[in-house]
């Protein structure tokens, strides 16, 4: 393993054992208040939303990469990827 994912392995390990002590429902229920959010929220709180979700869930899918199979992350990535498009047309007033 590489030193730089050494770094980032253990710079999560903290916002992790946090996340790990609210019940699972608040944070499913938190990420669907940032989706909904994003996009029924006018501009500039929706895209804002929606980059935060979106971080959130890249933070997590670059934490899980090495353990998930190919076609998990695929699925993961295009969801990340998704999430962050829908608030780049948010942030032009497409969306």
């Amino acid at each position: 393993m590489s030193e730089r994912r050494t770094r980032f392995e253990d710079a999560s390990r903290g916002p992790l054992v946090a996340l790990n002590r609210v019940p699972k429902a608040l944070i499913v229920i938190g990420l669907a208040a940032f989706l909904v959010g994003g996009l029924l929220l006018p501009s500039p709180w929706g895209w804002l939303a929606l980059i935060v979700l979106g971080v959130f869930l890249g933070w997590l899918l670059a934490l899980s990469w090495p353990a998930i199979p190919g076609t998990s992350r695929l699925l993961r990535l295009l969801t990340v990827g998704l999430v962050f498009g829908a608030a780049y047309m948010r942030a032009i007033g497409r969306g």
